[in-house]
């Protein structure tokens, strides 16, 4: 399985330096973390503040599962106006909170059982029930 030191290695930093640092859910970090990396599913909380969550399969196959929180202006949201050194800290510390998984099962697993932890686990209970429901949108679309 992928270490995290290994993933740390293909962070894709040089187009995440290019990406708009605006408040906000900052839904192109989260999906263009990992270079190469395929998203399955993401979720935003789609309010003025809140949580986002990605999953992504990497090169090397595995899942990745993590989430973020994400505010309204610059006194609440780190990504809003962040120099180059305090991006690249939030992309390594995005890598090292991921949780790896070998299968989307085990990923389904996790999620499962992390719906309604709202305060533990970096509080993963909004994040998992919508990523939940957005990977069940994605099985269905494949099933059509």
């Amino acid at each position: 399985m992928i270490t995290h030191d290994e993933l740390a290695k293909q962070i894709d930093i040089e187009n995440l330096l290019k990406m708009d640092r605006g408040a906000g859910g900052h839904d192109e970090q989260m999906q263009g973390l990992i270079k190469g990396a395929q998203v399955i599913a993401h979720w935003n909380e789609g309010d003025y503040q809140g949580q986002v969550a990605t999953i992504v399969r990497v090169p090397s196959g595995e899942f990745l599962v993590y989430n973020d929180f994400y505010g309204s202006c610059s006194g609440c949201d780190a990504w809003e106006d962040a120099k180059d050194d305090e991006v690249k800290k939030m992309c390594n510390d995005l890598v090292y909170t991921a949780k790896i998984f070998n299968t989307l099962k085990e990923v389904f697993a996790f999620l499962e059982g992390m719906k309604g932890d709202e305060e533990g686990s970096y509080a993963w209970g909004k994040c998992a029930d919508g990523l939940l429901e957005e990977l069940w949108k994605t099985f269905e679309a494949v099933k059509k």
